[in-house]
């Protein structure tokens, strides 16, 4: 695997660059002689998808809607105002469709945005701009290999546990912010993430390691003083929901904590199992 690094002199954040107003078909890159897009892309491990992305002329284009969606992130375009954002995680990139300009955090970038077929494509060099986030290519060029944060094996499992269990999810905190939210005792994980759901629905769950020392009676007493606030709530408000709080999951397994109200209870918790088993056994 090579570092890419073919924008190791153009990226430089442009507090001062203009550029110059083109239209979107002006900077579209057209479409190659292949039928579709002829590198595979691994994120964390996974390779993805690519059906229905075209193919690009030039090397270390990425589509940024499937990797954003992909890593968890969303997409969103402004009609308006001509643009389209794409977050991952707290970061944001922006396009500016007038001149296909590249914004990573309200920074335009020294790099334009190629757009075929509908999808926006940027260079590798961009999505490295984000802390935490690096992309290889292969030696032949055959593949990129893109690793984010959310490659942590607690943050792919805690993912995997909202999807076996069918947990609607919308917001997304950790370590003493997640401690603080759920009124833990602070400092009782090395680590801990947690996801709480839209006031419409109690899903929640939180994934954590316990420090050392750390009152595993006190964590599971606050994680039910929260499971109990959710049942007196949901017990009048939507209580079409209130089978799911009955059902809800507080464990403590080998110094990991996990709690959990989701459709499938069952599920999550043996995701939960699974992932125990697999860190006491590395």
């Amino acid at each position: 695997m090579k570092k890419i690094g073919t924008l190791a002199l153009t990226l430089a954040l442009a507090g001062s660059l203009t550029v110059p107003a083109l239209a979107a078909e002006e900077t579209a890159v057209p479409i190659s002689a292949d039928t579709g897009y002829g590198t595979a892309l691994v994120l964390n491990g996974e390779t993805l998808d690519l059906t229905g992305i075209p193919g690009v002329s030039g090397e270390e284009l990425l589509p940024l809607r499937l990797l954003a969606e992909a890593d968890h992130g969303s997409a969103y375009w402004d009609e308006e105002n001509n643009e389209s954002w794409f977050y991952f995680g707290d970061n944001r990139i922006t396009v500016k469709f007038a001149d296909n300009s590249v914004w990573v955090d309200d920074e335009q970038v020294k790099s334009q945005a190629y757009v075929t077929g509908g999808v926006t494509f940027v260079e590798a060099g961009v999505l490295e701009m984000l802390e935490g986030y690096t992309a290889e290519q292969a030696e032949d060029g055959s593949s990129i290999t893109i690793t984010t944060p959310n490659n942590d094996p607690m943050v792919k499992a805690a993912y995997q546990i909202m999807e076996d269990s069918g947990m609607a999810y919308a917001m997304r905190t950790e370590g003493s912010e997640a401690e603080q939210a759920f009124q833990l005792p602070e400092g009782s994980f090395e680590q801990v993430i947690a996801f709480t759901s839209m006031n419409t629905t109690p899903d929640t769950l939180v994934l954590g390691k316990l420090a050392e020392g750390a009152d595993e009676k006190a964590v599971k007493a606050a994680l039910e003083a929260h499971r109990q606030a959710q049942h007196d709530t949901f017990s009048w408000y939507l209580s079409q929901n209130l089978p799911k709080v009955e059902d809800a999951r507080i464990l403590v397994e080998n110094g990991y904590a996990f709690y959990l109200i989701a459709e499938n209870a069952d599920a999550g918790e043996a995701a939960f199992h699974a992932y125990v088993q697999a860190q006491t056994q590395a």
